[in-house]
């Protein structure tokens, strides 16, 4: 028997577990699909998968001068930006020379997924910012459900610590990591 409920600003109407028809938002479904597949660590995925990962996202909103995190806070987890700019204040030597801005499609402080350690440094927004946020906690259970998304998403941020690192040993003044 067919249940129905509110979600939001979408009417869902569930015939069973598996279908489910939206009436409206369908269009910000997709498009919010079409977002997460233009993110390095997303791209690899099929929409079912980003359908699925996206499940596990918290949306946060940062005005302009807001503190994302601070150094020396518990590192749990990343935020990737969707739109808006996140810049970082590093106490480090190594990275006070380097242009520390991110952008849309960026992620910061991605080492959080791997361990707690407090975070290295200050992130905070350059300007209004949507970003979604992954806990560590939720990636792990990615990983034992469904390891074919785990391991895409973690060659990604692998590519992603290897160039960071790389562009920290060379020198470079475009340095997009914490």
């Amino acid at each position: 028997m067919p249940s129905s409920s509110l979600s939001g600003r979408v009417w869902t109407i569930t015939l069973n577990k598996l279908d489910t028809m939206r009436f409206f938002g369908a269009d910000t479904n997709a498009q919010k699909i079409e977002m997460l597949k233009n993110i390095a660590i997303f791209h690899e995925l099929t929409r079912k998968e980003i359908l699925e990962v996206d499940e596990l996202l918290h949306e946060r909103i940062y005005e302009k001068d807001e503190i994302i995190f601070e150094e020396g806070d518990p590192g749990h987890g990343i935020f990737i930006i969707l739109s808006g700019k996140l810049r970082a204040h590093p106490n480090c030597e190594l990275l006070k020379a380097a242009n520390l801005e991110f952008g849309p499609g960026q992620l910061v402080g991605e080492l959080a997924l791997f361990d707690e350690a407090p975070r290295t440094t200050t992130v905070v927004a350059v300007e209004h910012t949507v970003t979604v946020a992954l806990f560590q906690a939720e990636f792990s259970t990615l990983l034992t459900k469904n390891k074919n998304i785990g391991v895409k998403v973690l060659v990604e941020i692998a590519r992603i610590l290897s160039r960071r690192a790389r562009q920290v040993l060379l020198g470079e003044k475009h340095v997009p990591s914490l």
